[in-house]
């Protein structure tokens, strides 16, 4: 009879995190991956919604940390009262623009990991904080507030 106590694993610098994704664009995030884990689709102005899992991240932040984004952004051309009769492939056809898009980005500063936030800006710019609140807790390093559409609202829309 042997007797063996077995190893302790080695302790991680790593954590695993959720993965969310938060929109301030006026286009819909049709998909997208931050270190090839895959996030999901934010609406205009929208997001934070779901959760994708997980990513690895330090247990310590460092001023070299960065995260590689891939994305595709997109738009319709027309008004949906334009496209409104049309199949989803006519729609598609005439009406539909997308990019796809990669960044890498610096990891905002963190204390504690939380759940990696991936902010998509005008101009594709991206943003990465990782936070266990949303941005509109007053506390979110980001001080941006949930996204908000800034054009006024349409009579349908009321």
């Amino acid at each position: 009879l042997y007797w063996y106590a077995p190893s302790k694993p080695p302790k991680s610098d790593k954590i695993p995190a959720p993965v969310t994704g938060y929109n301030y664009t006026f286009e819909g995030v049709q998909e997208f991956s931050v270190n090839d884990a895959s996030g999901q689709n934010l609406p205009p102005f929208g997001g934070g919604g779901g959760q994708s899992c997980c990513i690895l991240v330090p247990a310590k932040w460092t001023p070299d940390l960065k995260a590689t984004v891939h994305w595709t952004i997109g738009h319709y051309t027309k008004p949906w009262a334009e496209r409104k009769n049309m199949s989803i492939a006519e729609e598609k056809a005439c009406c539909w623009t997308q990019r796809t898009l990669e960044r890498t980005v610096p990891i905002e500063q963190y204390g504690e990991p939380g759940v990696l936030q991936v902010f998509f800006l005008p101009n594709d710019e991206i943003k990465v904080y990782s936070y266990d609140a949303g941005p509109q807790n007053p506390n979110h390093p980001s001080k941006m507030g949930y996204p908000e559409d800034p054009r006024p609202k349409t009579e349908e829309e009321k």
